[in-house]
């Protein structure tokens, strides 16, 4: 059973979340959702180990503000 939230559709002109998946060494993952939580709108990580064991999955939904519009 998923216990995320999955992510709500908004309009095209506003910021879009978007769910993450990281995998790797333990501190690795966790220095990077640190560091991505400081620079953008992330909610809270969940960790859960890795299936093999070897390092730590994390899971976040991160809000990507609407860039300028591309110039035609």
């Amino acid at each position: 059973m998923n216990s995320r939230t999955p992510a709500v559709p908004s309009a095209s002109c506003s910021a879009q979340p978007v769910d993450v998946r990281l995998m790797g060494d333990d501190r690795a993952v966790r220095a990077l959702v640190a560091a991505l939580q400081q620079a953008a709108a992330c909610g809270p990580a969940t960790y859960k180990p890795m299936r093999d064991g070897n390092g730590t999955r994390a899971y976040l939904s991160v809000i990507v503000p609407v860039g300028p519009a591309p110039a035609t």
